[in-house]
């Protein structure tokens, strides 16, 4: 989950609407935003699939890259031997005109290597967001609807990363506090089937 992290580590909101218990007691709950995200079993495979993408992707762009290396090294030879001085003039005239060529090959290759580059930088931030979006609106939701139904007014962030890094955090809480799991196990349910489509009304009965 080290690229949730590093790509998605936006502060969760945790913040629920006012309610106050039957006793008139403020009611506040801990989660963990790290253990959610973690513990959130399609976030985990996503992300499973976006590294794996991202991985051959990589793989794609080392052997562009070594074909291009290959490239640069056949130029300098072919640029040698157009000046080896000891050779015959349609030997230096060949190995010239090949090194036109391979210089040619090389820079539309640099050029087909960034923009590969970029495109995948591009599609890869997409994705990323669109999870983002995703993923920690349901969370979000998931929590709201958890301090809804126990009268919580407020759900605080108990992460370590938060704690270390001075934003937000707890500096103590009671286990019984703590609802991570509570919200790991709503976030993780079955999803209801989506709806069937209507027949048209010429069909209807």
């Amino acid at each position: 989950m080290k690229d949730i992290v590093k790509y998605c580590g936006c502060a969760m909101l945790l913040w629920a609407g006012l309610s106050v218990s039957s006793a008139g007691e403020l009611k506040v709950a801990v989660a963990d935003r790290m253990q959610i995200l973690a513990g959130h079993r399609q976030l985990t495979q996503a992300m499973q699939r976006l590294n794996a993408d991202d991985a051959a992707q990589k793989a794609e762009y080392q052997k562009a890259t070594d074909n291009l290396d290959a490239l640069r090294q056949d130029f300098q030879r072919l640029t040698t031997e157009s000046r080896n001085v000891t050779a015959s003039d349609s030997d230096r005239t060949r190995a010239g005109s090949a090194a036109e060529i391979r210089e040619g090959e090389i820079r539309l290759g640099e050029a087909a290597l960034k923009k590969f580059n970029e495109e995948h930088r591009r599609k890869m931030a997409a994705r990323l967001q669109e999870m983002r979006q995703k993923y920690f609106a349901e969370i979000q939701a998931a929590v709201k609807a958890y301090a809804a139904e126990q009268q919580l007014a407020l759900v605080l962030d108990s992460s370590a990363l938060a704690a270390q890094s001075g934003v937000g955090g707890v500096l103590h809480a009671d286990a019984q506090l703590d609802i991570t799991a509570a919200i790991i196990d709503r976030v993780n349910q079955p999803r209801p089937p989506a709806a069937a489509t209507s027949a048209p009304a010429g069909q209807r009965k």
